[in-house]
Formats: C-alpha cells, structure tokens, sequence
C-alpha cells in the first residue's frame, strides 16, 4: 500500500478498536453494571437518536464552512470521548451516571464515522490513489481481533476492559489523524479554501432534508432502505451475547462470532476495486441488500453456535459488500458540494436504524424471545430489499456501468 494507503487504513484500524469495544459489547459491559436488555437498547435508541440528529446539522457546516475542515471536526469529537470515558471508569455502579455518559460515548462515536468516511472520498477527490476497500479491509481485520482479545478480556479481568481499550482505539486515532493531517490534509485544505467559498454559496440555499430530497428524488429509497438493513444488523451486534447463548453459546462464543464476521468482510473489501471494473456500485448495492436479508434468515434458522458462525460468514456479502459500495455510490452520484452531506444522511439512516433496533429488539427480548426479535428483523429488512430495488432502478446516473 502507498504512504495515503497505510496512513488512512491506520486512521480507520484505530476507529474499529473503539467500535469493537465500546460499540461492540455495549450489551456486555451495560448489562454488568446491572441494566437489563430493555435499558441496554434505550441506552443505545438514545444515543443513535441523538447522532442522527448530529449527523447531517455537522455535514452540512462542513460543506458550508470555510474554516471548519475535516481534521478538526474529527478532533473536536474524539476529545470529549475520551473525557466521557475517563467520567465511566469514576462512576461505576452509579446507574444514573453511567447510563448519561456510556449514551454520550456512543453518540459520539456515532457521529464520528462519516467524517472518517468523509476523509478517505476527500482525499480520493483530490487526485491521491486510495484504495478504500483495502483500507476497509484494515478496519474490519482490526475489529475482528479486538473483539476476539475483549471475550478473552472480559472473562478473565472484568468489563472495564472495554473502556481501556476504547481510549487506547481514540488515542490511536488522533495520532493517524495527525499523520494524515500534516501529510497530506493540511495542503489540500490550503489549496481548496477559495473553492469551499464558491461551494458555500449554492450550499446556502440547500438547508434542510426535504430541499435535498428534491435534487436526488432516488435516494429517499435508498435512505429508507438502510435504514430497515441496520434495524437487523445493529440488533445482532447489539444482542448477539443474547443471540449465542439462545443456542448454548456464551462471552466468548459472542466474541468469535462477531470477529468470523469482520474476518469474512476483509477480503470482499480488498478485491471490491475490482469487481467495481466489472459491477456498478448500484449493482452491488443491489446483492448486498439481498445478502442482509439472507444472514437474518440463517441467524433466525440457527440451531446451535456452528449456525451462527454460519450466518455470520454472510457478512461478506452484506455489510462487507455494502459499506464500501455505498460509499463509492453516493462520492458517484451527489455533486461536489453535497457530497459529505451526503455521506452524513447515509450515516444518520444507519443510526436510525440502530434507535429501531436497540430499542425493540431489547423490548422483544425481554417480553418475548430472541426469535420474535429476529423474525421482526427479517421482515423489515425484506422492506429493505424492495426500497433498494426502487431506488437503485432510478437513479441519477444509472446508465454508467461502474462508479
């Protein structure tokens, strides 16, 4: 990988040290301090809530400002994480107080993805030779080993592990953030400055959700969509300590099921440049719907841990498919001002989804069963496929074979 390549999967890496703590088994460490399954997905509802409003009001001072640029959008986010993280450690037990800051935390975390997502399309729009799916790759081979050390971790020394390793994953971060930053941000900022003024003034006149609805009229499907895909896929990271011990399974279990499935995203990643020569990113947003849906059939099906570690190898061709086409989709088909918003209403529909599926899926748990849960998943997810169909099938540039 080049100098970029090295330094932007390292930025990403370290991102998915954090989403493989903090995110990750939020169930575990919540349920430890003594809330119940219901309380785990408020707490996580809130906190998605809370980010999709962040989300899109941050993206849109981006593409607006001229002197608030990526680099410190990313840090002004990432420094009150780690204070937020620091008041966990001091206030165990304390139910009131752990709830408010763990929502916070992940709130921010939340809001903090498509601006690294937003990095990478910058630096790819400025002419750099990056390979987002080989840094995807990166980012889902580190989540896979930290989530694999915490089940370890957790058994052995207690959930605060959890915490420690988010500040080690955000202290990370900051340091591959400044590399990018004095390498190749800080000119890049320079030399673009008088176009973001250019940029600001048509941005102006596109403030709200519905003004941006008009100008891509195809892509409320494609939100809506996500939106009911991440419904399932944050119910089964959320839940899936609950989901493996419904046929048997336990900590560790849940450990290895979820790094099998950042494993099996890794090399989908890496070859998507490739198939992208021969498959638009629409087409292959197309089959990664599919495969969502898919996975939540074989997870619901399971009768045992091998059926999950099953299922979850389907993540390849879901979320490992998807999180780098969408990105690749949305840099093709929004115009140049819009492009970090962009990414922020795609994001915001991810954290949408996952308020539905922390808050039911917990409520279903606890007055119901994992099935019921599942099977709810399902059923929105198939309303997932057919939103994608009719916004794939129509949008702006449809007739190009790959981008």
């Amino acid at each position: 990988m080049g100098n970029v390549n090295v330094k932007y999967a390292g930025l990403m890496g370290s991102f998915d040290i954090v989403i493989g703590s903090i995110s990750a088994y939020s169930a575990v460490y919540l349920v430890a301090q003594g809330f119940d399954e219901f309380q785990v997905g408020m707490i996580t509802a809130f906190a998605n809530l809370l980010a999709s409003i962040l989300q899109p009001w941050v993206g849109n001072k981006v593409d607006r400002s001229i002197r608030l640029n990526l680099t410190y959008v990313n840090i002004l986010i990432v420094l009150p994480s780690l204070a937020l993280l620091l008041g966990l450690i001091f206030s165990q037990k304390i139910l009131l107080l752990v709830a408010l800051f763990y929502t916070l935390v992940l709130t921010l975390q939340a809001t903090l993805s498509p601006f690294m997502s937003a990095i990478g399309v910058y630096l790819m729009n400025n002419g750099l030779k990056l390979n987002y799916g080989v840094c995807r790759a990166v980012e889902s081979a580190t989540f896979a080993v930290t989530t694999s050390i915490l089940g370890i971790l957790v058994i052995r020394f207690d959930e605060n592990m959890i915490i420690f390793m988010t500040i080690v994953g955000y202290i990370l971060y900051l340091w591959m953030l400044r590399q990018l930053h004095l390498t190749f941000l800080r000119d890049l900022f320079k030399q673009h400055r008088e176009q973001i003024k250019l940029n600001s003034v048509p941005l102006a006149l596109e403030k709200t959700a519905i003004k941006f609805s008009h100008k891509y009229p195809h892509f409320k499907f494609i939100i809506f969509g996500s939106f009911c895909f991440f419904v399932g896929h944050n119910f089964i990271n959320l839940f899936m300590l609950q989901i493996v011990e419904n046929v048997g399974g336990n900590t560790q279990s849940m450990g290895t099921a979820v790094a099998l499935a950042a494993i099996s995203e890794a090399p989908m990643m890496v070859a998507f440049t490739r198939i992208n020569r021969k498959f638009s990113s629409r087409i292959l947003l197309m089959v990664a719907a599919v495969f969502f849906l898919v996975k939540l059939i074989i997870t619901f099906l399971a009768i045992n841990v091998t059926g999950i570690y099953i299922a979850q190898i389907f993540q390849a061709l879901a979320f490992g498919l998807y999180i780098v086409a969408s990105v690749y989709y949305v840099n093709h088909e929004m115009d140049i001002e819009d492009k970090v918003k962009g990414q922020s209403f795609v994001t915001t529909a991810h954290t949408l989804g996952s308020v539905v599926g922390s808050l039911l899926g917990g409520w279903l748990i606890n007055r119901f069963d994992v099935s019921v849960a599942l099977l709810f998943c399902i059923i929105i997810s198939g309303v997932g496929v057919i939103a994608y169909y009719l916004g794939l099938m129509n949008s702006k540039r449809k007739n190009q074979l790959t981008s």
